[in-house]
């Protein structure tokens, strides 16, 4: 059991955000029949996995959701959180390159284009597929949707960066694109496009997924995690649906 004082010094939270996290429901620790506040080992877990989600840009009150969610399987929730952490790595890494690259660049010691100065930054046009939507559902339905988004940006953001990352590492690892890698990708796509814009059915996840390539825009952003990785997805999403539908 620790005190609060020495769950902030152990954690580095400072214990005024530790009294906010018990007024909100966040993280209530244990209180003692003399008034203090006692935090258990299970209780400083809860807390790492809370700054975890911080970190990659989760609200309070979405953490909140996911620690309740995670309470039957606590392992799983630490395995999405490490596979959050690897896209954000691998974001981080794709930065550097660009960085060190620019910095040659300036140096006079290599050559840039312009699209590759933005290597690695992160894909926020990639909810235009919403347009495809539009035209099947209507302005109405499609503006309800992506109003569950506002101040989620940070976590849509990381949610969708993270697929298209890894789709880059199978690319460059040489796995085909209909590998069971690769489809499950897919079908984590789908649950975000679900879940953070629109209740998109099987079909018109295919169209959305050929228009990954086939739009010069779409093509030119995904490209930018890694060159082919379009065409890439495109091909993941539609065996995916050719799996799928029916």
């Amino acid at each position: 059991m620790y005190l609060i004082k020495e769950a902030a010094a152990i954690s580095g939270v400072s214990v005024r955000t530790l009294h906010h996290y018990d007024r909100i429901g966040l993280l209530v620790p244990h209180k003692g029949e003399n008034g203090y506040r006692y935090y258990t080992e299970e209780d400083l877990e809860a807390l790492q996995s809370i700054l975890f989600y911080k970190y990659l840009g989760f609200s309070l009150s979405d953490a909140r959701d996911l620690l309740e969610r995670a309470k039957a399987d606590r392992i799983g929730m630490l395995e999405q959180q490490l596979s959050l952490l690897k896209g954000e790595q691998r974001r981080l890494a794709s930065l550097i390159r660009t960085l060190e690259k620019t910095i040659r660049y300036h140096k006079g010691e290599t050559t840039m284009t312009t699209e590759e100065k933005f290597s690695g930054l992160s894909w926020k046009d990639g909810l235009k597929y919403t347009e495809e939507a539009r035209k099947r559902y209507g302005d109405e339905a499609i503006d309800g949707a992506l109003s569950r988004q506002k101040g989620r940006e940070p976590e849509v953001e990381t949610a969708f960066n993270q697929v298209f990352f890894a789709l880059a590492d199978n690319l460059e690892n040489g796995l085909p694109a209909d590998a069971p890698e690769n489809l499950a990708l897919a079908e984590t796509l789908l649950g975000h496009i679900r879940s953070y814009a629109f209740d998109c059915t099987i079909e018109v996840f295919g169209h959305i997924g050929a228009g990954y390539y086939a739009n010069p825009e779409f093509r030119k952003n995904i490209d930018r995690f890694k060159e082919g990785t379009a065409r890439y997805a495109s091909d993941a999403v539609k065996a995916f649906v050719e799996r799928n539908q029916g």
